[in-house]
């Protein structure tokens, strides 16, 4: 009768491990799973924060064929809820302020502004995703233009 005892024992044992080993494999296996849906996330941040960049950066090109190309413009601008696409949720605002002052006896005058530029993702009216460039943009009229910009937020 000892012997039919330590036979179902043994099967039994058997179980608990087989369902042992199968908990271990599923906590593993859950675990990578979590960590791939970080590195999903941390990709797509990536992405978007590299769209924002580029989007900062029309924004600038904008204002600067703005200042250029339109010969009456003097003095501070702004533009809010500018689209580069119409329908897409990517929005920039745009800052113009002058940091020369006019002066109207000299016509050759170099002035400078300072252009400000905020791109964002709008969704539900939440912003996410921000991106802020500034820069300083110098006009000759008799020469060309020199421009260098930074990036505020980081």
């Amino acid at each position: 009768m000892k012997d039919e005892r330590n036979k179902t024992d043994k099967k039994g044992s058997a179980l608990l491990v087989v369902l042992f080993v199968v908990m271990v494999v599923t906590i593993l296996s859950l675990g990578f799973l979590s960590r791939s849906d970080v590195e999903l996330a941390c990709g797509e941040n990536m992405i978007l924060r590299a769209q924002m960049d580029y989007l900062a950066e029309s924004g600038l090109e904008h204002a600067r064929g703005l200042i250029i190309n339109d010969s009456n413009f003097s003095g501070a601008w702004s533009a809010g809820g500018q689209q580069l696409a119409a329908g897409s949720d990517d929005y920039y605002d745009i800052d113009v302020a002058l940091l020369t002052s006019i002066d109207p006896c000299d016509p050759n005058q170099t002035l400078s502004y300072e252009i400000i530029c905020t791109a964002y993702r709008e969704k539900y009216s939440e912003r996410f995703g921000e991106s802020i460039l500034k820069a300083e943009l110098c006009v000759e009229p008799n020469v060309a233009y020199w421009a260098s910009y930074r990036r505020i937020n980081d």
